[in-house]
């Protein structure tokens, strides 16, 4: 009996590997993300803080007002870009996320055809077996002789 062979078994392969690969990068995307959401949480905290420092002190001259203006501005500015940063981080998750599921369901595909293929080739595998052992059972019993006869009237005897 022959082997089921799937024809497109080393395309399967590939976009096994692919999605794997996409898998992998989506996984990457997913801890950039988290890592520039953490700066931004750690800058933010750093903002409080400050406010809350400067809130807290009775007496402020000019020079220290200054000083945190600037620092408090500068944060400011860096908030800025670790939100757009954290947004690009998001933008490049929902891409990856997009071509992990377009690779999943290509290799899907490709495993349904095998499934169905797979099915076929049993079916095959049962139909040839079950015509060999009709042959085999047609040839035993005329290789084999008075082991059936037939009687007038239909009946069937030994």
């Amino acid at each position: 009996m022959r082997r089921f062979e799937f024809s497109l078994q080393q395309v399967l392969e590939y976009r096994q590997r692919r999605e794997e690969q996409m898998l992998r990068a989506f996984a990457e995307a997913q801890a950039q993300l988290a890592h520039e959401r953490s700066v931004l949480d750690r800058l933010l905290t750093e903002r409080e803080a400050c406010l809350y420092r400067s809130q807290r002190q009775n007496r402020l001259t000019i020079e220290i007002l200054t000083v945190e203006q600037n620092y408090l501005s500068a944060l400011e500015e860096r908030i800025e870009v670790q939100r757009e940063r954290v947004a690009q981080a998001e933008r490049t998750l929902e891409e990856r996320r997009q071509a992990l599921i377009e690779a999943q369901r290509e290799r899907k595909a490709l495993e349904r055809l095998r499934e169905k293929q797979y099915e076929q080739w049993r079916q095959e595998m049962l139909r040839a077996e079950q015509k060999a052992l009709d042959e085999l059972a047609t040839t035993r019993a005329t290789l084999i002789p008075g082991t059936l006869t037939l009687r007038t009237g239909g009946d069937v005897g030994e």
